[in-house]
C-alpha cells in the first residue's frame, strides 16, 4: 500500500478522537476540580439548612453512592474534617470572600476519612 494513501486517513483517525467524550469518570476514580467560593450551604436529613464559610475550607469531597442523599466530607485549612450526610447542597460563589477550594466526586471506597494526612 502506498503511504499517501495513509495520509487519507489521518483526518478521519483525528475527527473520530475529537469526538470522543473527555474528562467524563469511570467507576473507581475520583473526578476533581478547583472551584472560587465563598460558602458551602448544605441542607441535613432533618431539613435544617448549614452554612460554611470558604475561607476555612480545602477540600470538600462529594460521594455519590451513599443513599438516602448524598456524604459530603469536608477538609479544612487547619486539618480538621468533618463528613455530613445532607439531602443537597449549593456552592456560593460571591456572598463574601473568596478562596479556591478543590470539588472532588467520588465514591464510598474513595473515602478520605482512612487516609487523613
Amino acid at each position: 500500500m502506498k503511504a499517501w494513501k495513509l495520509l487519507f486517513a489521518v483526518p478521519f483517525v483525528v475527527a473520530a478522537l475529537a469526538m470522543v467524550p473527555q474528562g467524563q469518570d469511570k467507576p473507581g476514580e475520583d473526578f476533581a476540580v478547583i472551584a472560587t467560593l465563598s460558602e458551602l450551604h448544605y441542607t441535613t436529613p432533618d431539613g435544617q439548612t448549614k452554612v460554611v464559610g470558604s475561607r476555612e475550607l480545602v477540600e470538600i469531597r462529594v460521594l455519590t453512592d451513599h443513599t438516602p442523599g448524598i456524604r459530603l466530607e469536608l477538609v479544612y485549612d487547619n486539618g480538621d474534617y468533618s463528613m455530613v450526610d445532607a439531602q443537597s447542597f449549593h456552592l456560593l460563589r460571591n456572598a463574601g470572600s473568596t478562596r479556591e477550594v478543590k470539588l472532588i466526586r467520588g465514591h464510598m471506597a474513595q473515602m478520605r476519612f482512612p487516609k487523613l494526612p
